[in-house]
């Protein structure tokens, strides 16, 4: 189906939602962005065709501006909040939604999710029970993380390595959910790797494998520095859990969309860390464009208007098995206000730098440590090796930096925790 000058009403105007307007124009559709920021907050209000200063919860005001205004599909990316409101609204406008309300709520939710997986034989890390859990059992060599069940880019997360403080990270995790829930688990000291599915007519195919690289807090939080395509474990992920993965997702309901998987790995067992039902910061489908063709973020717009992924199979495309390196690698900052950019054209010149997505600006705010509010800008590469990729960071880090209206340098150097 021909999709060019449909309207798509894309709901969230923050940087990352740029990806998803100028993704929509290069396919000819009209975009519409909405959320309650006011434009200066709002740099998705600044590219699309047209902008609503609605929140995207106020369905009341929305619902008959999108059958006034004749608007063909919603979609939203990126952020797990706005997915059930997303879910919600498509309901009520008739317009195609790639998930049910009851899925959504399971994906969502991290203790229904761990349930999910025990109950398909995925294995998880190890989890305690809140009501029984001694804290004596905390030390040095045994760690726990706490986790609000409701929360995503690690805010609210928080390591616990002392018995005293066990109640203190308790209270901040639960500060940060809704349901006031959270989940403990064991430490684990692994490496870690993002999976990424796209999901056609029931169809789950595996699309990208990465090896994540975290950045750590001083309090215990992490949030992803780098991601490498293809992982290193991507042969024995494949034999050891794809096939049974795949399976959980096709019987838990997911007819569409796209969900990313995180693992903790040590080669040989994989347990499930979390996962995402929507589109991610990790913007795999940059890959899976120069890879195979394909693009998971053209295919959810494709679905908004259409209801469908795609007018192909796309299993028949996915290959997670990449030719060339790639590497996304997330600029962090020092938690102040940005004052001034140096190095910015020069990276975007790079000849291995495919793209650059700018997440903060002057006079924006970089957040907490440990979170994905710390992320100043998104680096795309396709280099020919690890050695090349070491050459290409080092490049960028000598380059590119931000500072405070002090002069302060707030770039977090990277290159040497990385590679």
């Amino acid at each position: 189906m021909n999709i060019k000058g449909k309207k798509l009403l894309i709901l969230g105007a923050n940087a990352i939602s740029c990806e998803i307007v100028n993704a929509a124009k290069a396919l000819g559709v009209y975009t519409i962005v909405t959320d309650y920021n006011p434009v200066e907050k709002a740099p998705a209000k600044l590219i699309a065709d047209e902008y609503w200063n609605d929140s995207i919860m106020d369905y009341d005001v929305l619902l008959p501006k999108i059958r006034e205004h004749h608007v063909d599909g919603l979609l939203t990316g990126f952020i797990d909040l706005v997915l059930l409101p997303y879910q919600h609204l498509c309901e009520l406008a008739g317009l195609p939604c790639y998930a049910t309300k009851e899925v959504f709520e399971t994906t969502m939710d991290k203790a229904k999710f761990k349930k999910l997986c025990r109950d398909n034989g995925v294995p998880v890390i190890p989890e305690y029970d809140l009501a029984t859990f001694d804290p004596n059992i905390i030390n040095e060599k045994n760690k726990v993380i706490v986790k609000p069940v409701d929360n995503s880019g690690s805010r609210g997360v928080v390591v616990c390595d002392k018995p005293e403080g066990f109640g203190k990270c308790l209270d901040y995790a639960l500060s940060f959910s809704k349901k006031k829930q959270v989940v403990i688990e064991k430490y684990m000291e692994l490496d870690s790797i993002s999976i990424s599915y796209t999901i056609q007519d029931g169809i789950v195919s595996l699309s990208t494998t990465d090896d994540r690289y975290v950045h750590k807090s001083m309090n215990g939080g992490s949030v992803t520095q780098c991601g490498i395509y293809p992982s290193k474990y991507t042969n024995a992920y494949i034999e050891k859990l794809d096939a049974k993965v795949r399976k959980m997702y096709e019987k838990a309901g997911l007819k569409n969309g796209v969900l990313a998987v995180q693992f903790f790995t040590d080669g040989n067992d994989f347990y499930v860390m979390e996962m995402g039902h929507r589109l991610s910061g990790g913007q795999h489908y940059t890959y899976t464009m120069a890879e195979n063709g394909i693009s998971a973020l053209d295919q959810m717009i494709h679905f908004a208007i259409t209801g469908r992924m795609a007018d192909f199979s796309i299993a028949g495309k996915d290959n997670p098995r990449f030719k060339h390196i790639y590497c996304h690698l997330f600029i962090l900052g020092k938690e102040a206000m940005i004052a001034r950019f140096e190095g910015l054209d020069y990276i975007s010149q790079l000849p291995e730098i495919m793209h650059v997505t700018q997440m903060k600006k002057v006079g924006d705010m970089i957040g907490a440590d440990g979170t994905s509010a710390q992320k100043v800008a998104g680096l795309h590469m396709k280099v020919e090796s690890i050695a090349h990729l070491k050459k290409v960071m080092g490049d960028v880090e000598k380059h590119f930096h931000f500072y405070d209206e002090a002069g302060n340098d707030l770039t977090i150097n990277f290159n040497r925790d990385i590679l």
